[in-house]
């Protein structure tokens, strides 16, 4: 499972300016086995372009009223439509088939694909219907076995239990983690299939408190679970959003088109990442049988589809947004009410959705692990917020007794926002008194980050000073589940370090057996914005002194606190022992900073509490969650804080990670001092370690010393913005770019 470094607000506001060109057993009609088509045969679908001229001939039967009408729908509640067809039994004859076609490609492959029929029903128009039976078997491949009893389908997978009442309207699950992953811990944050060098540790016990069932009540969503042809017929999000959502599968996070289905998230992640560029990668063949379905046609939707994208992210964000109690949110769609959101959610303009679902990722969630990626859309209309939509949502948001803490008094715009269309957006919303998001910080101290360190450095290396040696790395890592040999059958080579940590720090802490003058050990995590969690299982196994590992973590859904207890073989000898990890041999600390974020938030307080290491430098940033990973009706992607959450129970209380973690010595007693650290320097790195040892808590500046500091930070900060125009901005920002692409959770 993958934690997730912070996405900035910048970019956020570029990705705003781009558009695209993002068998189960008693079932009586379980999924085909996947079938290897050619390529050339799977491109945008056959029958796409016949579909989208009926849908054409509708509209131009219908005429300009309708439309108005169908406009005019989005200021009422979006109950109303719903009700009408979820409130009572749905006849079979309001049942039809629309594609028996269509494909589902989990991975990034047109050649390879899964073919199911997608179904339609009077009331639900253009909500695509599939069997439940198909999408069990196409994420469990084949593993549930699914059997009916009148309008009640039992799912047994990972020996649990899940249960789709059609009279009911409910999906009970027995465990919502067992669903996921069985171990000694049900569904937990290292998975089994990320176990190379890591498993589970026999010499202290994993524990789970009580896992209490959980059952989704559908109709609270308006999505009907009907009894059809001895199986399920379900709202395809309605399927995704749970089942799927219990996964934490990058495979689960499919658009549908208006025909196919498609691993959305993999082709965001494969344009962040690709190297000829984003604009370049949605050019390739699999971004346009995306942007090529039924949908690519229509300029707005109807509004029983507007409903089904917007209860569908409620359900997904009161199934697994972990931060539900902070927020003092009971259900999304209360939520969205109250904040005058909900009208611009439901509405059919695909924009003016997103514009709502921007200002929820960047300002109403607001923690570096909440953001808005991939804003393109499978419909006509692209992912684009023109001004007049921006000031309208920001104006209903505001008019919210919540919206108050998110918005001030008006204030004026120094300068008139420019023809660049971030600037403006970004305009826009500073005239409507947006106040400065938390995660701002965030953004500030990877920003500076990125002008302090020498490029010389590189992503990761290790350094030496005297009896210290600092270890610094930009990310946590771990290619396990892509790896075809195991660590005991290829050995580590330098290569491996850049794809692994544990890699890594194998290569680092050999290395170091030919330096016997070191004696200090800094991990300095100070420009790290988190990553795979088995990444840091690993580096928590060489800090310890016999190779176990101990994480802590709450399941926000079903309230179950685990143990989670590791062993990590640290030298590779297949043996786990006491042998293994290098704690007692070396005094481990820890550098961090306000960028420090997720695992590199996790890293300090695990150490700390379990005294691996002493902690030095500046508070760390936080990020107590694991990453929920969120597509939405049109083929948005995103981030958000999902239902794991990493801390302690004290005192019979769960207290999160979030700021736990305290300085043994403080590096920055004052913000004006930040540019007197050594974040990247040896020789002063290795002077703070002694000035503890000596018995210091923090360091102390003199006021020249500061006032120089400070008056030759700005110098430079100014001159650099005026000199590259903001490109730094973008360099400070790759490590983030380059997380978030890295993926789910």
């Amino acid at each position: 499972m993958k934690f997730r470094k912070m996405i900035s607000l910048g970019l956020a506001l570029v990705m705003l300016g781009t558009c695209a060109g993002c068998g189960a057993s008693g079932a009586s009609s379980a999924a085909p086995a996947a079938e290897a088509a050619p390529a050339a045969e799977a491109a945008p679908a056959a029958g796409a372009a016949s579909a989208a001229e009926q849908t054409a001939e509708v509209k131009g039967a219908e005429g300009e009223n309708a439309q108005e009408k169908q406009a005019d729908a989005v200021a009422q509640t979006a109950e109303g439509a719903s009700d009408a067809a979820s409130g009572g039994e749905i006849a079979a004859s309001d049942i039809s088939v629309k594609w028996e076609d269509s494909r589902v490609y989990r991975g990034t492959s047109l050649g390879s694909y899964f073919p199911i029929t997608t179904y339609e029903v009077k009331g639900y128009e253009d909500v695509p219907f599939i069997k439940a039976s198909d999408y069990l078997n196409i994420i469990t491949k084949g593993r549930a076995k699914c059997s009916m009893d009148g309008g009640v389908m039992k799912v047994l997978h990972n020996g649990t239990q899940s249960v789709i009442d059609s009279d009911a309207d409910t999906i009970l699950f027995e465990s919502p983690a067992g669903f996921r992953a069985v171990g000694d811990v049900k569904g937990a944050i290292v998975e089994e299939d990320e176990f190379n060098v890591i498993t589970w540790s026999t010499k202290n016990k994993s524990t789970e408190t009580e896992v209490n069932p959980y059952t989704v009540e559908l109709k609270n969503y308006h999505m009907p679970v009907i009894a059809y042809e001895g199986d399920i017929l379900l709202p395809f999000l309605a399927l995704q959003n749970t089942f799927g959502a219990m996964q934490f599968s990058d495979n689960n996070q499919l658009v549908y088109n208006g025909k196919d289905y498609f691993n959305i998230y993999k082709a965001q992640k494969f344009a962040l990442e690709y190297k000829e560029g984003m604009n370049a990668a949605k050019q390739t063949p699999y971004f346009k049988a995306i942007y090529s379905g039924p949908f690519s046609e229509m300029d707005k939707t109807t509004q029983a589809y507007a409903d089904y994208g917007y209860y569908s992210i409620c359900l997904l964000l009161d199934l697994v947004f972990g931060h539900k109690e902070e927020k003092d949110i009971t259900t999304f769609d209360e939520y969205f009410t109250r904040m005058n959101a909900k009208k611009v959610l439901t509405s059919t303009n695909p924009s003016a959705a997103m514009t709502a679902e921007f200002l929820l990722f960047y300002y109403m969630f607001d923690s570096g692990h909440d953001a808005l990626v991939g804003t393109d859309s499978v419909f006509k209309t692209a992912g684009f917020m023109d001004q007049e939509t921006v000031n309208s949502v920001v104006d209903d948001v505001k008019d919210s007794a919540e919206g108050q803490q998110l918005f001030g008094e008006e204030q004026e715009v120094p300068t008139e926002p420019s023809e660049d269309q971030q600037a403006a957006i970004l305009g826009m919303l500073m005239e409507k008194g947006l106040n400065i998001p938390e995660t701002a910080p965030q953004m500030i101290w990877m920003y500076y980050m990125g002008l302090r360190k020498p490029e010389e450095l590189g992503k990761q290396g290790i350094q030496y000073s005297g009896d210290t040696a600092v270890i610094y790395f930009s990310g946590f890592k771990d290619d396990t589940a892509e790896r075809e040999n195991s660590y005991y059958l290829e050995p580590i080579t330098e290569e491996d370090s850049e794809t692994s940590s544990f890699a890594f720090f194998y290569n680092c802490f050999k290395e170091l057996e030919e330096h016997d003058e070191i004696k200090n050990v800094v991990i300095n995590v100070a420009s790290n914005g988190g990553g795979a969690a088995a990444g840091l299982v690993s580096v928590l196994g060489f800090l310890s002194g016999d190779g176990e590992v101990k994480l802590t973590n709450l399941d926000t859904l079903t309230g179950s606190f685990r143990e989670e207890c590791y062993h990590v073989d640290t030298n590779v000898d297949g043996i786990a022992d006491d042998q293994d990890g290098f704690g007692g041999q070396y005094d481990f600390y820890i550098l961090t900073s306000g960028e420090s974020y997720s695992c590199a938030n996790a890293l300090p307080y695990y150490a700390q509490k379990y005294g691996l290491a002493k902690v030095i430098g500046a508070k760390p940033g936080g990020g107590d969650c694991c990453v929920g990973s969120f597509v939405d009706a049109y083929g948005r992607v995103g981030a958000f804080s999902g239902m794991l959450k990493l801390g302690m129970m004290e005192n019979g209380e769960f207290i999160s990670n979030e700021k736990a973690t305290t300085l043994d010595y403080d590096m920055m007693p004052a913000i004006i001092d930040v540019s007197l650290v050594p974040w990247f320097e040896a020789d002063g790195i290795a002077e703070a370690v002694h000035n503890y040892q000596n018995g210091e808590t923090a360091a102390v500046y003199s006021e020249e010393e500061e006032a120089n500091a400070l008056s030759a930070f700005l110098e430079m900060l100014f001159a650099r913005m005026a000199v590259n125009g903001g490109a730094d901005a973008d360099v400070a920002a790759e490590g983030a770019t380059a997380q978030a692409a890295e993926g789910g959770n």
